[in-house]
């Protein structure tokens, strides 16, 4: 489960990286053929990251923590790409906050406990 829901995340942040560069003119430049490829690619992997979240669901006993892992994973690598590939600059405030969403996601997927009544 673990892994398929990672796996979601990595692959959501591989499709919106796709998404990006269709709309980046110093890559498709006037080329139509560039943009549909990128944009079919982008349509294929997100596919690819639905079946793994999907099966990730499937194995998990509450839809919680496959969200959280996929979510988590996708925000950290979504960020690494970005700094990586897009030369984007990141701040500690901006990794902050992604673990501050990471900490909140993963406080909303904790399993309740019921109190007694004494």
């Amino acid at each position: 489960m673990f892994y398929e829901a990672f796996l979601a995340g990595i692959w959501a942040s591989v499709g919106s990286t796709l998404g990006k560069l269709s709309g980046t003119p110093s890559v498709v430049g006037d080329s139509y053929l560039i943009w549909i490829c990128l944009l079919a690619s982008m349509v294929l992997v997100n596919t690819w990251g639905v079946r793994h979240y999907l099966r990730s669901l499937d194995a998990a006993s509450n839809s919680a923590a496959p969200t959280v892992i996929s979510a988590a994973s996708s925000y950290v690598i979504s960020g690494v790409i970005g700094i990586v590939l897009f030369k984007e600059s990141s701040t500690v405030r901006w990794w902050a906050g992604a673990m501050l969403i990471i900490l909140g996601l993963a406080l909303v997927a904790q399993p309740r406990t019921k109190l007694k009544a004494t």
